[in-house]
């Protein structure tokens, strides 16, 4: 195959291949080209590729005008995964692997790409907007010919201190292929469960440099990966959460942590917002796949919530030159939207090839809508990155997106704690069916539910409950007067 460079867009002839000039500037370095090759039957645009040459200062690489294969001094990476995807899908092996041999790709080729690692190319520009372990793996597995995401299973097993109590295990599977996903697993259970303790305990035995770690172990039963996880981000905006953000311990898995928290306290208003401008800023300018990411979460965005479209947020998407002040527009949002927006900026730039993501109860500053939205863009965006979102919450809401395979209903009697899957399907059912069924015995015992059970518990009669709230009662509480009244008489 014949590689041709040119500065501006060519299709590809037979047996050609046509590589054309990107000013994208990485820190100095102009490496990227988008690539068009003719599979045969048409010319593809395969996307864009960074090509650098060992020993690299800085500048513009220059390649020459025609070639069949790169010298050894060249070495090549995708800008992301849709690259590999194109070759996979639209050329035979032969010409995929002719390719990536020419361009001496090193995603493909794992030795290269470890002998080049730390050349100032590719740490600067050719790995921006990605990481080592996502060329290791999603990369070269997809060059390989291999599906783009990969099935997890993932099990926590937490040893219980008590005499003759079975250890607290949660089998995590994900199968990419599945409708409903199931790429965000829930956790609920009442209050002083041991929710929030939980993710923290994750969060430490996913970081660890071995398991067990503090009578905690996860292992990866589908790919047997010492470590099941790359990274680790863990997501928390309650004042009341005692734990300290976490740290890595070792070079294996990276940590983000996304909230309040400092080390020396809580964040202000102005710092959350300075957070918030630089994420948009590195969104934007990392590398074309993270700034067309975070475009489609903000139009999704726009799509499902009134005030994200009134505020017009899908300028944060916009050119550098043309996007608005970042900081003015978050000081506008209420607390939510702020939130949603800074939550999901921050995973957009650090949810890298298969992240964990740990969330504590995001409907605490969220009303339903907003929940739902936030739920399905983040498994999204996590079906794209290949990664997997345990939820800590008490919502129905949260529940409605979430299969009943993913919930996992925590229930302590003294030291003995298990998680059990409900015995409804959650996914896409009615909010008042889940609470009643999932929630139920908590719910029965709050609110309007423990009013209107004591009235029958006094003898009262289901007119006389009415009466007793002047008519004013919806219709889920009457059809409560009602099951009460009828067990009281016996005849339920």
């Amino acid at each position: 195959m014949l590689f041709t460079t040119s500065l501006s867009p060519a299709a590809a002839k037979l047996n050609h291949a046509v590589l054309v000039r990107d000013n994208w500037d990485d820190y100095g370095f102009k490496t990227t080209f988008d690539l068009y090759c003719h599979n045969g039957v048409r010319s593809i645009h395969v996307g864009a590729v960074k090509i650098a040459r060992r020993g690299m200062p800085s500048g513009r690489v220059e390649l020459p005008e025609t070639f069949t294969y790169l010298a050894e001094e060249f070495f090549s990476l995708g800008v992301d995964e849709s690259y590999y995807a194109t070759l996979r899908d639209e050329f035979d092996e032969e010409k995929r692997l002719t390719i990536y041999h020419a361009l001496r790709d090193a995603a493909l080729d794992t030795v290269l790409f470890n002998d080049v690692l730390a050349e100032s190319a590719m740490r600067q520009s050719l790995l921006r907007g990605t990481d080592d372990e996502t060329v290791r793996n999603q990369y070269h597995r997809i060059a390989n010919g291999g599906p783009t995401r990969s099935k997890f299973h993932v099990r926590y097993r937490q040893e219980i201190a008590a005499e003759n109590c079975p250890d607290l295990t949660l089998d995590l599977k994900v199968n990419p292929e599945r409708k409903p996903p199931s790429n965000i697993q829930a956790l609920i259970g009442s209050n002083g469960v041991g929710k929030t303790r939980l993710l923290h305990k994750i969060a430490d035995v996913t970081l660890a440099r071995r398991t067990p770690f503090r009578g905690g172990s996860i292992e990866d039963r589908a790919e047997h990966r010492v470590h099941p996880f790359n990274n680790v981000v863990y997501v928390s905006f309650s004042a009341f959460d005692t734990h300290k953000p976490h740290r890595a311990r070792h070079q294996y898995v990276a940590y983000q942590y996304v909230g309040l928290k400092t080390e020396e306290g809580q964040k202000s208003q102005s710092e959350l917002t300075a957070e918030f401008a630089e994420c948009v800023e590195s969104c934007m300018s990392t590398n074309r796949a993270m700034a067309e990411r975070w475009r489609g979460v903000l139009e999704r965005l726009e799509e499902t919530d009134s005030a994200f479209c009134d505020l017009e947020i899908s300028q944060l998407g916009e050119p550098r030159d043309e996007v608005p002040d970042a900081a003015s527009l978050f000081s506008s949002f209420s607390s939510g939207h702020a939130i949603v927006l800074l939550t999901l900026a921050q995973l957009v730039l650090n949810t890298t090839e298969r992240t964990l993501v740990l969330i504590d109860e995001p409907e605490a500053h969220l009303h339903p809508p907003l929940l739902s939205t936030f739920v399905r863009v983040l498994s999204e965006l996590l079906a794209d990155r290949n990664g997997l979102a345990i939820v800590a919450t008490h919502s129905p809401v949260v529940l409605q997106e979430t299969p009943r395979e993913a919930v996992w209903a925590l229930r302590r009697a003294g030291d003995d704690v298990r998680a059990d899957h409900p015995e409804v399907e959650t996914f896409g059912e009615n909010v008042g069916v889940i609470t009643r069924e999932i929630f139920g015995l908590e719910v029965r015992r709050t609110g309007f539910n423990q009013m209107i059970q004591k009235l029958a518990d006094k003898g009262m009669t289901f007119d006389q409950i009415l009466n007793e709230f002047g008519e004013n009662l919806g219709t889920e509480g009457r059809a409560l007067a009602r099951s009460a009244t009828r067990r009281r008489e016996g005849r339920v």
